[in-house]
């Protein structure tokens, strides 16, 4: 069977059109394109303040609500120390089943239910501004004389002085 000029021309375009690839200028945009894109957003993905401020802010954000409420059920006054570098939680010592009313040195630290010591570190470059000392008393009410504004690197924490709420933005 002999094939006519024309069937020939048509196999020789099907048989090129399956041999085309990509051409190098193709390639050569599709590598600069992903090379910006990965410049841009690649140190994003690798920076990890971002994510240990706001893990940080919020510890310390549920530490202090939790001070709060192991006032009000034990009675007892909480001191929540808040230093640049961490924080701690300590209350005051129990006398005869009752807090002692004179005790003003919060030998008592606070437990988690897991029995471990209610304290935190700040992670590293992260800095807790201002150092302060939050005291609730029994009906969950702070010692400050007014509401509180705490910069935990670029987030901000606020404790409302009367009720010692303690809000995040």
């Amino acid at each position: 069977m002999e094939l006519t000029s024309s069937q020939t021309s048509f196999r020789n375009v099907g048989h090129r059109s399956r041999e085309r690839g990509y051409t190098i200028v193709e390639l050569v945009l599709v590598i600069v394109i992903v090379a910006i894109l990965g410049s841009v957003a690649g140190p994003r993905f690798f920076d990890n303040v971002a994510f240990d401020e706001r893990a940080y802010s919020d510890e310390l954000a549920v530490s202090i609500r939790y001070a709060q409420k192991v006032a009000v059920a034990s009675g007892c006054r909480v001191r929540v120390t808040i230093a640049a570098d961490g924080y701690s939680l300590s209350q005051q010592s129990s006398q005869a089943g009752h807090c002692n009313p004179a005790d003003a040195s919060f030998p008592v630290a606070v437990l988690l239910s897991s029995g471990e010591i209610m304290s935190g570190s700040a992670p590293a470059g992260i800095v807790t501004a201002p150092a302060i000392v939050i005291i609730y008393d029994a009906l969950g009410r702070t010692n400050l004389a007014s509401n509180q504004t705490l910069m935990i690197g670029t987030r901000s924490l606020a404790v409302q002085a009367e009720s010692g709420l303690v809000q995040t933005p």
